[in-house]
């Protein structure tokens, strides 16, 4: 583990939520690269590498004309495109250019694709129509981690921590004591924990009313490269599908650099979704068990990076579904460098 965590270039990761892209131009480092965000004059969001061609100044720190960026140092005029199309007061126009990276906006997602824009496919990403359904509501926002994607990646995909790290609000005993099933597919990782006829964790009796027993389902999907999905069910015991309080959570999980990490989320139930004192009360939670995990998350990332070399890690039963997790991105990561090493090769020649 000590070892840099894998970065898959070629992939959809959550850039941006699409209130944060406007006219203003706007830093984001995304996979070890930095990223400006803005929207070009007909509302499409649109991001070019941050780094002007001529001394590498940020872009993002310049001015914005119509769709053409000016560089705040020497004044190189960026198009939408990334193409240098001029240098203010100068005559000279230099064949220079930035790039332009991939980005498709759906349901309030602005995702981007830090790769081979040849391989960007659209038909990769996953279903968030649940975001713009009218029979669900949702809270959302964006948290900032010190710590290298993959920690994230396996917190999520194993849940048992909830027992541990969240004992006042989601956590309980029953979530340790409950068995997982996990299941691969091409890039997607898999989890069902069904607990039934447990005690209702804190927040599920706070914001549902529930009283124990109830019945508690955790579906979890992660999609390689930064995507995780669970789909939640609450119900009273004995209560059948599809009844039942249903709720959603998504993160983008979006490696900015090699141990910082950006944290996306939304939370969304098909419940009481025009209480917006609910909604507030949700926010709150989910912020809170939030950074529950980037506390514990920053504090694991120092201790990994200083493992010494050799070191074994222990695991258990419940560890499978973060565990296959971390080999998918370290064959799709080991896939990409096979690829590319043909290209170093013949540079390294020249």
């Amino acid at each position: 583990m000590a070892s840099p965590s894998p970065m898959v270039m070629n992939g959809w990761y959550v850039g941006a939520w699409a209130g944060e892209v406007g006219r203003t131009l706007t830093q984001r480092w995304i996979a070890g690269r930095p990223v400006c965000f803005y929207r070009l004059s007909d509302g499409t969001a649109n991001a070019i590498e941050d780094r002007c061609p001529h001394r590498r100044f940020p872009l993002s720190l310049g001015r914005l004309d119509g769709d053409v960026i000016e560089c705040n140092y020497h004044g190189y005029r960026i198009d939408g495109g990334g193409v240098c199309v001029g240098v203010a007061e100068q005559s000279d126009r230099p064949r220079a250019a930035v790039h332009r990276f991939p980005l498709v906006e759906r349901d309030g997602i602005v995702w981007i694709w830090p790769g081979d824009p040849a391989l960007a496919d659209p038909g990769l990403l996953p279903d968030t129509s649940w975001l713009t359904d009218p029979g669900w509501t949702h809270v959302s926002g964006h948290m900032p981690l010190k710590a290298r994607h993959l920690l994230l990646v396996e917190n999520l995909l194993d849940l048992t921590h909830e027992t541990f790290l969240h004992p006042t609000t989601i956590g309980n005993a029953a979530v340790a004591a409950t068995p997982i099933d996990v299941t691969s597919q091409g890039d997607r990782v898999s989890f069902t924990r069904h607990m039934v006829g447990i005690t209702a964790p804190p927040f599920y009796e706070k914001s549902m009313g529930l009283t124990s027993p109830v019945d508690r389902w955790q579906d979890g999907d992660f999609y390689a490269p930064g995507v995780f999905q669970l789909n939640m069910r609450l119900a009273s015991t004995g209560v059948e599908e599809p009844e039942g309080f249903h709720m959603k959570v998504i993160y983008g999980i979006t490696p900015a650099t090699d141990t910082e990490t950006h944290d996306f989320f939304a939370l969304g139930r098909d419940f009481r979704i025009d209480d917006e004192e609910l909604s507030a009360f949700q926010l709150r939670q989910q912020l809170n068990v939030m950074r529950e995990d980037v506390d514990a998350l920053e504090v694991q990332e120092i201790m990994v990076a200083t493992d010494p070399p050799g070191v074994r890690e222990s695991s258990i039963r419940s560890d499978v579904a973060g565990i296959r997790g971390r080999r998918l991105l370290e064959k799709l990561a080991a896939k990409e460098a096979a690829a590319a090493a043909p290209a170093r090769r013949a540079v390294a020649a020249t």
